[in-house]
């Protein structure tokens, strides 16, 4: 056990380095050589002298040792093994000198017996045995290659992409094709600089080259690379040379050349093509004889036949589907879990336990379902063990949990730490566009003192994940499609990616976990800095929230991170509030309320977190008790004018129970109203709403005068106006209320034109696919249909529909908002007088709800009501009578006789019925519903006595009452309440009185009574 004793009489270099490896390995949890030698893929027989200093290791051994403890192999590593290596040698040189034999000429003394050598197993043949069953989505691609191979292209054909995307699929493909057409194929592995100079020395072999030659070439005497060349371009059968795994170019320059310059061991040839295979796709770095080609992850049809290629038992091509799309395509991670599942068909993983129930995986959907438990990690679960397996390095490149973990390796030995720094930052975001303007603040967050320097390497480590695709740049218009606003540079990467680095965050210490989260919370504080109440920071806003999201629910318990994001998250919650995305709002409130669940009760962020999740999740009581109790903390610890408290005053006078507003509650108002005024602001967006919530109360109160309408028409002027330096950049939810009290005090032009405004506000910044637009649009529908503009009306909606379309926005055309636009354009077509194309529309519209609601669902029913409505504009009536029945039956049966929807849709019948001439049932209908009133609304209510003059009228045209019974009945039902009925019922009671007038001569003289619905 243990690591055994640092040999004492090693120089003093390299027993420090020893001693330092062995605390790292303590560290890491190591008892010994064994299990280190297990643990990092390097032969115990390495790892004992190392440890014990009786040999200095290589740079390649040393850096498996530190990863093997997850440790970086950066600088000061380097730098110790040099000192040991330069100790090491000095000491032996000066043990030479003074005489004593070292090891090496002990072995080669005269007469001793050679050891026999091993046989060399070194092989320059492609390892066609790794191809996979078929090579899917890259048909374009090979067919470019095969075409420039037939062709004899000179240039040198560079395959570049992220790691695991497959391009030594590619090459090794490309390398069987050309085999089988008689090519001479070189494959070369230029993971280090002596396996890939191996290589070409036995591509000299094979050329011919003669041994001399060769060790003069390769002892230095002469270029290898000259030779190599001359040899290949003298081939006279035509060849195919791949070099994979060429992530350091610089390996294969020439010692003061370039790599493209053609002195170095990549050169054009008329003799055959090249083909390299590296994580870096810089063009300048390849030089003009190169062409470069990106791969790409796959599309996810390709993405899952691969799966079901390695494991076709493991469930039906949808189940697959849903996998290769949350593996985002990545080649390497299709063959893990493929071959994961392959395994666990065979056997595998019977002992595997998840959480506290058994867990085998064998199905496609079983493994997606693990993927979200345990993440990324449980990838590398797919590939084989092998207890031999010493080749390390091609080991981790076949795991995802290692294999990107390599190329940040790569970017440390080049002094670019930051690298590794940013993808851990990074994975705290969601996997979607990041803004790079976030980035400001870790770019120059450490050394304040000289930001330009920091700013720099910052700068280069991100162009160097840009060159090794661990990361892209995108561009993201800021507005919308149709405007010239301009775009934001955000950086993207593969899911996978960063989930293999949150991963290794978690694992990492708590230091370097405070500073991370530290880092991602001030970024994201900084970017929060937009007021996310006006829409033309919205599109900014909509770039900020899903990574705020990601962040809350990862960020660990560490105080001051959690309070950022709080604060952040407070800020994306007024955003998806203002511009109505409500349904994300109450997510977001849930999120927030648990994160904040940390926090003391009396925190005022956390008050401020239940007032937002009140405002969201509570109704009635229990909202207006939630808001009285965060109230009274927050005039204890904040004072009754700071922001928050504020809102939470505002918001106990709004959450009052139903019924007249009190004059408490105005004087609330008010009080709250000059607060926001001295605090925030006259044009501040809470002070508008204060207002409007004011001029409302005041119209609810009946004040006397003109006192309602003067705080609208200062509103309106203070919002309309221009009172701000830009009215358009006022919140539009404020602006929102004033078109409502405009439509109220039924100014329907300026109504209009406040909506249509709104709406190319919500176009102008791209928004045109949010809740707020379609709410304005139904606003503006609704309008129009108030000014009887059907025309209009129509247009609009058709445009929209359009619209719609042609984006192919998310959910159209069978998500309820998108039913609910149909079903209004169906009206609006009726009202038109388009009948036959409104009941069209309204008959596809059922169709679609009916997929997934039932026949009998209020919103169902409200559609076929309006269906009956088409029926009848088009004199379908016998149809229209029968739908009504029914829709009135399924009404009664659900809600109940008396609600609203009920008595509307009987309303509709008995009067439809009454037209038609079928008094009989009309009379029934009546009083069916004349009684549902009394019961809903009392005798004396203006619906219940329309109703009655109405079974009155039908009564008297049906015979069932003597014209004197008649109007003795109906100017009864009139006195009770005629200003009333006059002001609701206009029509109505006009045609009453007429009907009045008109019976008293008649009933004179004995004639009957004039007929004739309504």
């Amino acid at each position: 056990m243990g690591f055994g004793e640092v040999d004492a009489e090693a120089p003093q270099a390299t027993r420090e380095l020893a001693a330092r490896l062995q605390q790292v390995a303590q560290r890491a949890g190591y008892s010994g050589v064994r299990a280190l030698a297990a643990g990092s893929r390097v032969s115990r027989t390495t790892v004992s002298d190392a440890m014990a200093a009786r040999r200095v290791p290589t740079w390649q051994t040393l850096a498996a040792l530190l990863r093997g403890c997850d440790v970086v192999p950066d600088g000061d590593w380097a730098k110790a093994l040099e000192a040991a290596k330069d100790a090491f040698e000095r000491d032996k040189q000066m043990t030479k000198d003074l005489g004593h034999p070292t090891e090496s000429a002990t072995n080669n003394q005269v007469g001793t017996v050679p050891v026999p050598a091993s046989p060399g197993t070194f092989s320059i043949r492609p390892p066609y045995g790794e191809l996979p069953p078929r090579l899917r989505g890259r048909e374009d691609l090979l067919h470019d290659l095969e075409s420039r191979l037939a062709e004899g292209s000179t240039q040198i054909q560079v395959l570049h992409g992220l790691g695991g995307c497959g391009k030594t699929s590619v090459a090794l493909y490309l390398a069987r094709q050309a085999r089988d057409q008689g090519y001479s194929v070189y494959w070369l592995s230029a993971l280090t600089p002596d396996r890939f100079a191996t290589g070409m020395r036995e591509v000299a072999r094979s050329l011919g080259a003669d041994e001399a030659l060769i060790e003069a070439a390769w002892t230095g005497r002469t270029s290898a690379t000259d030779l190599v060349w001359r040899l290949l371009d003298a081939a006279e059968q035509p060849w195919l040379l791949i070099v994979d795994n060429a992530d350091e170019p610089a390996w294969l320059a020439s010692g003061a050349g370039l790599i493209g310059d053609g002195t170095g061991w990549l050169r054009s040839s008329q003799a055959g093509m090249t083909v390299v295979t590296s994580r870096t796709g810089n063009p300048d770095v390849w030089g003009r004889e190169s062409q470069t080609h990106r791969i790409e992850v796959l599309a996810p049809p390709d993405a899952g036949n691969i799966l079901l290629d390695l494991a076709g038992e493991a469930g039906d091509p949808a189940d697959a589907l849903v996998l290769a799309e949350r593996l985002e395509g990545l080649p390497l991670a299709l063959k893990l879990a493929g071959s994961y599942l392959a395994r666990a068909a065979r056997g595998a993983g019977l002992l595997r336990r998840r959480g506290q129930k058994p867990g085998r995986v064998k199905t496609f959907a079983a493994y997606t379902e693990a993927l979200g438990e345990v993440g990324a990690g449980f990838l590398d679960l797919g590939e084989k063990w092998y207890p031999d397996d010493t080749d390390q390095e091609h080991k981790h490149r076949r795991l995802i949990g290692r294999t990107w973990e390599m190329s940040l390796d790569l970017l440390d030995e080049q002094q670019l730490p930051k690298a590794r720094t940013l993808m851990r930052l990074l994975s705290c975001f969601a996997p979607v566009p990041f803004p790079v303007e976030l980035l400001d603040t870790f770019a120059s967050q450490n050394t304040p003192s000289d930001p330009d320097a920091e700013l720099e390497q910052a700068d280069q480590a991100l162009e160097a994940l840009i060159d090794l695709s661990l990361l892209d740049v995108i561009e993201l218009p800021m507005g919308g499609a149709d405007t010239e606003a301009e775009s934001v540079p955000c950086l993207v990467s593969h899911r996978l990616v960063l989930e293999a680095n949150a991963l290794r965050l978690a694992d990492s210490t708590e230091e370097e976990r405070i500073a991370v989260w530290n880092t991602t919370s001030v970024m994201l504080e900084c970017g929060a800095t937009r007021e996310p109440e006006y829409p033309q920071n919205w599109p900014w806003w909509r770039l900020m929230v899903p990574h705020t999201v990601a962040a809350l629910k990862r960020v660990p318990d560490i105080d001051a991170p959690l309070r950022r994001l709080l604060a952040v998250g407070l800020k994306a919650y007024a955003y998806y509030n203002f511009s109505q995305v409500f349904d994300q709002a109450d997510e977001l409130a849930k999120l927030l309320l648990e994160r904040a669940s940390k926090l003391s009760a009396d925190d005022p962020i956390r008050l401020s977190v239940c007032h937002r999740a009140a405002l969201s999740l509570l109704k009635g009581e229990a909202q207006l008790s939630e808001f009285e109790r965060v109230l009274a903390k927050q005039l204890e610890y904040l004072g009754p004018e700071h922001p928050e408290t504020l809102i939470t005053r505002h918001n106990v006078v709004t959450a009052r129970p139903a019924g007249p507003a009190t004059a408490d509650h105005e004087a609330e108002i008010r009080s709250v109203l000059e607060a926001r005024r001295r605090t925030l602001g006259a044009d501040n967006p809470y002070t508008l709403i204060t207002h409007v919530e004011l001029s409302y109360l005041i119209a609810s109160r009946g004040h006397e005068g003109n006192a309602s309408e003067d705080e609208f028409d200062l509103l309106i002027g203070r919002t309309l106006g221009g009172s701000a330096p830009d009215s358009d950049l006022l919140p539009l939810a404020n602006r929102h209320r004033l078109a409502h009290v405009l439509d109220d005090a039924k100014r329907w032009p300026e109504a209009e034109a406040e909506y249509r405004a709104m709406l190319t506000i919500v176009e102008k910044y791209g928004d045109r696919d949010s809740g707020f637009y379609r709410s304005m649009m139904r606003c503006l529908v609704s309008n129009l249909r108030k000014q009887r503009k059907y025309e209009d009306a129509v247009s609009t909606l058709t445009d929209l529909f359009r619209w719609y379309g042609d984006q192919k926005s998310p959910g159209w055309p069978t998500a309820p908002w998108a039913l609910h636009i149909r079903h209004a354009r169906a009206d609006v077509l009726r009202l038109c007088g388009q009948a036959a194309e409104a009941e069209k529309e309204m008959r596809n519209v059922l169709t679609d709800r009916l997929m997934k609601t039932d026949l009998n669902d209020s919103v169902i029913l409200d559609e076929r009501h309006c269906l009956a409505h088409s029926m009848m504009d088009q004199e379908k009536i016998t149809e229209a009578h029968k739908e009504l029945r029914s829709i009135v039956a399924s009404y009664a049966e659900i809600l109940g006789p008396g609600e609203y929807a009920t008595r509307r849709a009987l309303t509709c019948l008995a009067k439809s019925l009454h037209g038609a001439g079928e008094h009989a049932e009309a009379v029934l209908r009546y009083e069916e519903l004349f009684q549902a009133e009394i019961d809903a609304l009392g005798e004396n209510h203006t619906q219940a006595l329309a109703t009655h003059l109405r079974l009155e009228r039908c009564r008297l045209e049906s015979g069932q009452q003597s014209p004197q019974d008649a109007v003795s009945a109906m100017q009864g039902t009139l006195s009770r309440d005629l200003p009333t009925l006059t002001q609701d019922y206009p029509k109505l009671v006009k045609k009453v009185q007429d009907l009045i007038e008109s019976i008293r001569p008649h009933s004179a003289v004995g004639q009957a009574a004039p007929r004739g619905g309504e």
